[in-house]
C-alpha cells in the first residue's frame, strides 16, 4: 500500500487561543481555507464528533475528529481507495505561534489524491494565522 504524507508551518503573531476559536469553530474554516464551500460538526468540538465539509466542485465529505488535545486535533476521511488523516499542531514560540498542518494518506489512491489534497494547504495554514493575529 502506498503512502503520502506532506507537512507545513507557519509562524506568526497570533495567540494559541485565537488559533483554537478558529478551529473549534468548524463554520469559520472557509474563512481561512478557500477549497471549502462549507464545513458543519454535529455536537461540540471533541474526539468521536464527525462533520461533514464541502469541498468547492465536489460533493459532501464526511470526517471524524479522531483526537482532540490542548495542542491540536487530528480528522479523518475515509474516501474510495484511500484514507485521509490531517493533524493540526499549535504552539507557542518567541513573538506568536508556530502552526503545522499535515497531511497522511493511506491506500492504493494516496499518491493520487496527495498532491490535489495539499495543493493549498500552504496557503490555508498562512490564512489561519493571518486571521488569527
Amino acid at each position: 500500500m502506498a503512502n503520502y504524507s506532506y507537512e507545513h508551518s507557519v509562524e506568526g503573531p497570533a495567540t494559541v487561543a485565537a488559533v483554537w476559536a478558529l478551529w473549534s469553530d468548524v463554520s469559520r474554516w472557509t474563512e481561512w481555507d478557500e477549497g471549502l464551500e462549507s464545513v458543519t460538526l454535529s455536537g461540540p468540538f471533541a474526539e468521536g464528533a464527525s462533520g461533514t465539509m464541502v469541498v468547492k466542485g465536489q460533493g459532501p465529505i464526511a470526517f471524524t475528529l479522531t483526537s482532540v488535545t490542548d495542542s491540536g486535533f487530528v480528522d479523518e476521511t475515509s474516501v474510495p481507495g484511500a484514507l485521509l488523516r490531517f493533524s493540526h499542531h499549535v504552539e507557542p514560540v518567541d513573538g506568536g505561534v508556530r502552526v503545522t498542518h499535515s497531511v497522511v494518506i493511506e491506500g492504493p489512491a494516496a499518491q493520487e489524491f496527495g498532491p490535489v489534497v495539499t495543493a493549498d494547504l500552504p496557503d490555508a495554514v498562512a490564512a489561519l494565522v493571518k486571521l488569527a493575529c
